[in-house]
C-alpha cells in the first residue's frame, strides 16, 4: 500500500520540481536494512529539502523587508499558514494509510510515518522551487511548472472528495464509546472520527485559501493563477489508495 502511495505522489511533480530537489538534496543511494533505517534516511532528506526550501525563501522575502514592508509581511504570514497547512496535510495523507473505513479501526505499524515524510518532501520540494524560479524571475519555468500540476490535481481533488464522504459514512455508524486497549489496532469511537474528518476538510480547503493570497502577491498573475496554484497544493494529497483499500474492503 505504501509503495502505491508513494508512487502516486511522486507522479504528482513535474521534472522541473525534481530536478531542482534532487540538485539541492540528492536522495540516498544506498538501500535501508529496515523500515526503521528507511524512515531516518526520509527523515533526514526531508529536513534537508525543507532548509533548502527556506533558504529559496529568504532570497525572495528577505529583501522586502525594507523596499516592500507590506509585501514582506505578507509573504511571512502567508508562509507561516502554509508551513501548518502542509504539515496538518500532510499528516492527513499518513494517517488514511492506517485507518481501515471497513471496520471503523485505525491500526499502527513500523512503516507509519513513511507517506507523511514523502508528502513533506514533495511540498518543500515544490516550494523552494516556485521560490527559487521566483528569485530569478523564471516566471515561464513558474507557470509551465504550474500547467504540469492540472491533471494529477483533478485526481487528487476527486479522491480527496470521495475519501471524505467515505470517513462521513463510517463516523455516522461509529460507536460512541468504545473500551480502551493497549492493542495496536482499535475501533474509532464518534469523537475520534470528529477531529479526523475535520482535519481532512481543512486538507481540502487549505489551497483554495492559500492561492489567493499567494497570487496576489505575483506582479502579473496570470487570469488562472488562483486555479494553478492550488492545483500545485492539491495535486499532492492523493488519496485514491486510501479510498482503493476502502472500497476492496481491505
Amino acid at each position: 500500500m505504501l509503495v502505491l502511495a508513494l508512487a502516486a505522489v511522486l507522479a504528482a511533480n513535474p521534472n522541473p520540481v525534481d530536478a531542482w530537489s534532487r540538485k539541492a538534496c540528492p536522495p540516498p543511494k544506498q538501500t535501508p536494512d529496515s523500515n526503521i533505517e528507511m524512515k531516518f534516511m526520509e527523515q533526514k532528506r526531508a529536513e534537508c529539502l525543507r532548509k533548502a526550501m527556506n533558504k529559496a525563501l529568504d532570497k525572495v522575502i528577505v529583501p522586502l523587508k525594507k523596499q516592500k514592508p507590506a509585501a514582506f509581511k505578507e509573504w511571512m504570514s502567508l508562509q507561516a499558514d502554509y508551513n501548518r497547512w502542509m504539515a496538518e496535510a500532510c499528516a492527513a495523507l499518513e494517517e488514511a494509510n492506517w485507518v481501515d473505513l471497513s471496520s471503523g479501526e485505525r491500526s499502527m505499524g513500523t512503516g507509519y510515518g513513511y507517506t507523511e515524510l514523502q508528502c513533506l518532501q514533495q511540498q518543500y520540494a515544490w516550494r523552494g522551487f516556485y521560490a527559487d524560479a521566483w528569485a530569478r524571475k523564471d516566471w515561464k519555468g513558474m507557470e509551465q511548472a504550474l500547467q504540469d500540476f492540472a491533471g494529477p490535481a483533478s485526481k487528487a481533488r476527486e479522491s480527496l472528495q470521495a475519501y471524505r464522504a467515505k470517513t462521513g459514512e463510517v463516523a455516522a455508524r461509529a460507536p460512541v464509546h468504545v473500551e480502551e486497549s493497549d492493542l495496536p489496532v482499535r475501533q474509532l469511537s464518534k469523537e475520534d472520527w470528529k477531529p479526523y474528518n475535520e482535519r481532512l476538510e481543512r486538507a481540502a480547503a487549505g489551497p483554495e485559501a492559500l492561492a489567493p493570497r499567494q497570487c496576489a502577491l505575483v506582479p502579473s498573475p496570470t487570469p488562472d493563477c488562483v486555479q494553478r496554484f492550488a492545483d500545485s497544493l492539491t495535486a499532492q494529497l492523493n488519496f485514491s489508495d486510501a479510498l482503493g483499500s476502502a472500497e476492496g474492503g481491505r
